[in-house]
């Protein structure tokens, strides 16, 4: 056996020896490299071997490292449509030629299935657009992997855009490339890595959780879970250690003719496709590959997440932007279009997508004006890959647009009965797409009940004034506030004006909401999947917006909320859904989460999404606690009397004084 396995590792290292040079897949014909920066190109070889890249006056020789990799750095290249070829050769072996490569502009394109997909799927008029060829626009699309492991390498190839191959290719990555095209003057490579149905969280490179302080909780978690990150790693080391030790007792129980004892549990992974494994099949291998920016579409699969979108959205563009050494690379996104989900959870997300837009160097595209609310994947992918170049032509190309987006909020002021609202982006001045008054305003007083408003475009077309007869004093406004609205505000450059809400999630007239996604324990755990909600910042009226304790008959029962550190609270605001039978609900507060001082409690009514809050004069506290102290006297619904109900519990800071 000895002698097989020397024969054995002798010819794996022949055939290591004899290896031919060779190049990633994104290295083939018709590729596309980027303009004015440094060009990475890089491939295997057997150890030791001196490697020649040629690519037109350039020639760059290396040697490969002992593992069998090698990389070169081509200097900047001003753009050119001149097809060249790349050529890579070990010395006195093979050669590798890459044909017609042409040097511009490349775009990653991903997300889930609006992203994906395609031009044939797109609607009759899209699919004439794509009728003519464009050689100069190069398409290449990674095929669906999943993986723990960080890959190097996929398997695609680079196509040019001619009607045939177009029509299986990603309509918004074409039309965002053909938008480019036709303004910059330059060839321009598009990269579709996208997968549909999927969520964001499995595109994420870990690195992008080191700047996003409020989701440490989910890195570490993360990070235990992940082979190839440290925590992993010392955890399975302990787990290895364990193992041996269990063989060692395993073997003397058997010995001594006892019972084994029990093996030591298996690590826990992150859940591929659902937690992890497009990053690091579907973007990792690209990373070296030069390129200008990113577009992404994606979000149905998180809808519900609310707020915690944003920060996602925080690690993603962090992660990928390190990952690809371009820290000022432009992220262009596409905002959610209405469609029928059936939750409560839509104007959260848009919200979330819209506050992504304060990460430097990134756009935002709203197509709440090309949706239908009866199939989620609208099919006028022109105008989505057009809003998207508008953003790319102004910000990163300099070639001025009349606007980039349509009318996004930016401010309120209440003037007596009315509230009057300011955006950005209102262009030439504020329209509708109708010439009808602007529809889907509404307004509320504190209580937090909202009643249509009248919405009137003022005379400097800059601002909307709205009003209502039944709400003499109002607080707050909100703007396409449901999953199937379509409004009809736009500016005069034709760009639809997106939803928004001014007391959602940050009420202006307190300061921040401290407990957003922070974490919480019950006393009674519920054991039907209603173990979130509690501090996502959306008051549902289902799971997993909203939350219950078991059914368990002993009362009270608890939720506590750790802020993460002692902050000063002066409003908590906590609420109820429309089912259960839940009806008095008190708050306590503690520093050290053992000594407990009751702020408040209220009784809700039955069968009614309400809320209550409590204001108090500011108060140092760590940890918020709703205690469920009674429920109503009979069953409402299908819920168990004894199921306790919380759709959230919302703890804010004092207001900053300007």
């Amino acid at each position: 056996m000895k002698w097989l396995t020397v024969i054995g590792t002798t010819m794996f290292i022949v055939s290591s020896a004899m290896a031919d040079v060779k190049l990633p897949a994104i290295f083939s014909d018709g590729a596309v490299l980027q303009r004015d920066r440094a060009v990475a190109v890089w491939g295997w070889a057997a150890a030791g071997k001196k490697i020649t890249v040629s690519f037109g006056d350039q020639k760059i020789e290396t040697i490969t490292t002992t593992d069998g990799t090698w990389k070169v750095q081509l200097a900047a290249m001003a753009a050119s449509d001149v097809s060249r070829e790349l050529k890579v050769a070990e010395v006195g072996a093979n050669e590798i030629v890459v044909k017609d490569v042409l040097v511009g502009e490349v775009w990653l394109a991903s997300g889930q299935s609006n992203m994906e997909w395609t031009v044939n799927s797109a609607r009759a008029e899209d699919k004439a657009l794509a009728a003519t060829p464009l050689p100069n626009l190069r398409m290449i699309t990674v095929p669906k992997k999943v993986t723990h492991a960080r890959q190097d390498d996929v398997v695609a190839k680079w196509a040019q855009a001619t009607p045939e191959n177009v029509m299986s290719f990603s309509a918004v990555g074409y039309f965002f490339g053909r938008n480019l095209l036709e303004n910059v003057h330059v060839p321009i490579g598009i990269i579709n890595s996208s997968w549909g149905g999927t969520r964001i969280d499995p595109w994420l490179a870990d690195e992008g959780f080191t700047d996003v302080p409020e989701l440490a909780e989910m890195a570490k978690n993360r990070a235990s879970r992940l082979p190839g990150q440290s925590a992993y790693e010392q955890l399975f080391a302990a787990h290895l250690a364990a193992t041996r030790q269990w063989c060692d007792d395993a073997q003397k129980a058997s010995e001594q003719k006892k019972a084994s004892p029990p093996q030591p549990a298996t690590l826990p992974l992150l859940g591929l496709q659902g937690e992890t494994g497009m990053y690091q099949a579907m973007i990792h291998p690209l990373t070296a590959y030069g390129v200008r920016g990113f577009i992404w579409y994606q979000g149905e699969s998180n809808n519900g997440e609310g707020i915690l979108y944003y920060q996602k959205m925080r690690v993603l563009i962090n992660g990928w932007r390190k990952q690809f050494a371009v820290p000022d690379a432009p992220f262009l996104f596409v905002q959610l279009a209405p469609y029928r989900y059936n939750n409560t959870g839509l104007p959260e997300i848009w919200t979330a997508q819209q506050k992504a837009l304060s990460i430097p160097n990134t756009g935002m595209a709203v197509i709440n004006d090309i949706g239908n609310i009866g199939d989620i994947h609208p099919t006028n992918k022109s105008e989505v890959g057009r809003r998207l170049a508008l953003w790319a032509l102004d910000g990163t190309y300099g070639i001025k647009q009349k606007e980039v987006s349509g009318p996004l909020y930016q401010a309120y002021k209440i003037d007596g009965k009315k509230i009057l609202i300011a955006f950005t982006h209102t262009g030439s001045g504020l329209a509708t797409r109708d010439q009808a008054a602007p529809s889907l305003f509404e307004i509320a007083g504190s209580d937090g009940v909202f009643q249509p408003a009248t919405a009137e475009i003022t005379a400097d077309k800059k601002f909307i004034s709205l009003s209502a007869e039944n709400v003499a004093e109002p607080f707050q406004a909100r703007f396409a506030w449901s999953e199937t609205a379509l409004p009809n505000l736009i500016n005069q450059e034709g760009l639809p004006a997106a939803a928004f809400h001014t007391h959602w999630p940050d009420d202006p007239t307190i300061g921040k909401n401290v407990s957003l996604n922070k974490p919480f324990v019950s006393s009674h755990e519920n054991k039907f999947g209603w173990n979130t909600g509690v501090t996502d910042g959306i008051y549902g009226d289902s799971a997993p917006q909203a939350y219950a304790t078991s059914l368990d008959p002993a009362f009270p029962k608890y939720v506590i909320v750790d802020l993460g550190a002692v902050e000063s609270i002066a409003l908590v605001r906590y609420g109820v859904p429309k089912v259960g039978s839940t009806k008095t609900i008190a708050i306590s507060v503690s520093v050290d989460g053992k000594e407990f001082e009751e702020i408040g409690r209220h009784d809700f009514a039955p069968l009614t999404n309400a809320r209550s809050e409590i204001r108090l004069t500011p108060k140092q506290a760590r940890y918020v606690r709703a205690s469920f102290v009674a429920q109503h006297e009979k069953q409402m619904d299908n819920y168990d009397i004894n199921f306790g109900f919380l759709s959230e519990l919302e703890a804010f800071a004092p207001a900053k004084k300007n």
